[in-house]
């Protein structure tokens, strides 16, 4: 539901309905195995759900970037992997259907 109080011009998140601002965003794409970051996209974020939305043009250039096979990068960046293998424990549930932490 749109918040009634916005200023005019400003518009509402189609998410949550609060408002939204202009802002330069960056994300990651994988391309099969290899992560890119793509920084620089002009967008609209929320101010309560922080959900990004890209006009048209915008996720054109998105699309055709990431189809390149000539894009050259920016700069390259190390990126970490962690895993969850062997880290997620499971909670048993008890007789009366109530997960206990244990």
């Amino acid at each position: 539901m749109p918040n009634e109080n916005m200023e005019p011009g400003v518009s509402a998140c189609p998410k949550c309905g609060q408002a939204m601002h202009p802002a330069m965003v960056k994300t990651a794409i994988w391309r099969g195995e290899r992560l890119c970051v793509v920084e620089d996209i002009p967008a609209q974020v929320c101010d309560v759900c922080t959900e990004q939305f890209y006009d048209e043009e915008t996720t054109d250039a998105l699309r055709q970037l990431m189809e390149e096979d000539t894009a050259v990068p920016k700069r390259e960046v190390l990126v970490s992997v962690f895993s969850l293998e062997g880290r997620i424990h499971r909670r048993e549930p008890d007789p009366e259907g109530v997960y206990a932490d244990y």
